[in-house]
């Protein structure tokens, strides 16, 4: 469900509501020297200013989010600062709204952006991408929730869902209803809700059988509401996720691949992805603008 879920993080953590694209600047103003073979493919203007801009929109943890002293932390922070020492340069972090990437990207205000984007082939017509990880579906329960575990769409037939308005999976879950007719079982009951936060209280109150939560932060979530739900089932289908560049900085794009290539080799990216417990989300390649949409 991409971004959606960060309604719900945001609401149970207290986030700090951020103002679109202030800035978080690196405490060392001191460029690293870089690896030669990523040095090589910077564009010209950030390897003269030795800056890379990089918006985020941090209520989204563990991929990005504030800790209680004002510093971003989490793997999109940690990975994109490590991608960052592999271009010999230093990273200016901006904050933003999630729905202001891709504007703030053609205007130029800042000159990449990380904060768990899915990759769809539509979005080639405005950005470029590279894929650094990979996302899926899990199903959350109440806790005492009897039965076998939800690993189908098939699974939720005469099932509540509950789901964030606009999520990806709408369309999927739809289908699923129909199918659901089709074949003699009781349609899916989708719940849409304005957020995140309002599709789990939900279920949490007894009003909704489950909800649907991406896996990058489903454990996050479930440890925050203590025993009150569990993760019971995963859906099929995979949904990758980007570093999101400029339609036309292919040449950082590819930089920013390279860069990615070199922290996997050295064992960096895998410690980084561990670190956030979010090793069912690493990959291992990041093509430029793969031509995928997500798994059904």
């Amino acid at each position: 469900m991409a971004r959606f879920v960060k309604s719900l993080s945001l609401v149970l953590l207290c986030a700090t509501a951020l103002s679109a694209c202030s800035s978080d600047l690196v405490a060392d103003d001191s460029a690293p020297a870089g690896n030669p073979k990523v040095v090589a493919l910077l564009p010209d203007d950030i390897a003269k200013s030795k800056t890379l801009r990089v918006m985020t929109d941090p209520t989204y943890p563990p991929l990005e989010s504030v800790d209680g002293s004002g510093k971003m932390v989490g793997s999109d922070v940690d990975l994109m600062n490590s991608v960052a020492e592999e271009m010999g340069v230093k990273v200016e972090w901006k904050r933003g709204s999630f729905s202001g990437i891709i504007p703030g990207l053609a205007s130029g205000r800042f000159d990449a952006s990380i904060a768990g984007m899915y990759i769809t082939e539509d979005k080639f017509t405005s950005v470029t991408m590279v894929q650094y990880a990979e996302a899926f579906d899990q199903m959350l329960v109440p806790v005492d929730h009897q039965g076998p575990e939800l690993n189908s769409y098939a699974a939720l037939c005469g099932m509540s869902v509950t789901i964030p308005q606009g999520s990806t999976e709408i369309p999927l879950l739809k289908d699923a209803s129909r199918e659901c007719r089709a074949g003699g079982e009781p349609a899916v009951d989708i719940k849409q809700f304005e957020n995140a936060n309002n599709a789990l209280l939900a279920v949490t109150s007894d009003r909704a059988d489950t909800a649907l939560v991406t896996n990058v932060n489903a454990d996050y979530v479930v440890g925050k509401l203590k025993a009150d739900v569990k993760v019971h089932g995963r859906l099929p289908g995979v949904f990758p996720m980007g570093i999101t560049v400029a339609k036309e900085s292919k040449d950082l794009a590819e930089a920013v691949s390279k860069a990615l290539q070199e922290l996997r080799k050295s064992g960096e990216y895998d410690r980084i992805m561990a670190k956030w417990k979010l090793g069912d989300s690493a990959v291992d390649a990041f093509p430029v603008n793969p031509k995928s949409a997500p798994a059904a």
